[in-house]
């Protein structure tokens, strides 16, 4: 089966107003028609996966299309996706950053004499890199991490709830190999911080693997193909939503 894998668009994050994006515990009696869970569950007596319920802000079909997507742009996004073929990688619309930089984010600053760029934007000093790298290998089902890249003797680099993607090589995994920090860390004077972390590894890791920290995903399918039906209100609008579940049967 050729997989359809899809890049939930990030400037599309901004108009969705609701977002459930937790870790379950489930077993094998929860399996769904197109849910990713069921061949992973069939094997393992109890795991735990990524599940994330999306709701849109209202959209139109006449907007101008620099606004935003237009009703159509999100409904044929969710159509591509249907069926058990159909991938949507995605993040957490809340945490597409670390908690770190979300905090710099909220406090920026502006030139020595107290004035802006011409446009009242104001500078962002002192951001995490965006990528940081697996600092000593560990194998699947291990919960701890040594990670290194950050700035050295760092306090709270990280902080619990904080995502993690790891991508082997570089490159997106095509599996889901997302996980979230259970405690905060400060890095050393080499810029190391280890950290558990919710969620064992899916796979073994190998040192100098890049550890994304922004807009860190993971692989969805939907939970059935009623999601993502538009609800047609009138006047050009209409509402749209839907439910994701990790696609864990893609974990070798």
């Amino acid at each position: 089966m050729t997989l359809n894998v899809q890049t939930f668009p990030e400037e599309w994050y901004q108009f969705v107003v609701g977002q459930k994006f937790n870790a379950r515990s489930v077993n094998q009696a929860a399996g769904r028609p197109w849910g990713g869970a069921g061949a992973a569950i069939s094997s393992r007596p109890h795991t735990q996966l990524w599940v994330n319920e999306v709701t849109m802000a209202p959209l139109a079909d006449h907007m101008a299309p620099e606004l935003g997507p237009v009703l159509q742009d999100v409904g044929s996004f969710i159509q591509r996706a249907k069926g058990r073929s159909g991938l949507i990688r995605m993040s957490w619309g809340t945490r597409t950053m670390p908690w770190y930089d979300r905090n710099l984010a909220a406090s920026r600053v502006g030139f020595s004499d107290g004035s802006s760029f011409s446009d009242g934007s104001l500078f962002i000093n002192g951001m995490l890199p965006p990528n940081v790298h697996v600092e000593e290998s560990a194998v699947r089902g291990a919960n701890y991490l040594v990670l290194g890249g950050f700035p050295a003797n760092t306090a709270n680099v990280l902080r619990r709830g904080d995502l993690l993607e790891i991508k082997p090589g570089g490159v997106a995994a095509p599996f889901p190999h997302l996980y979230s920090a259970m405690f905060g860390g400060d890095s050393d004077s080499q810029g190391r911080v280890g950290i558990e972390i919710n969620i064992p590894l899916r796979q073994g890791v190998n040192a100098n693997d890049t550890v994304s920290l922004r807009y860190a995903s993971t692989l969805f399918r939907l939970t059935g193909d009623e999601q993502g039906d538009i609800e047609d209100t009138g006047g050009g609008m209409g509402n749209v939503g839907f439910s994701l579940v990790e696609a864990l049967d893609l974990v070798p």
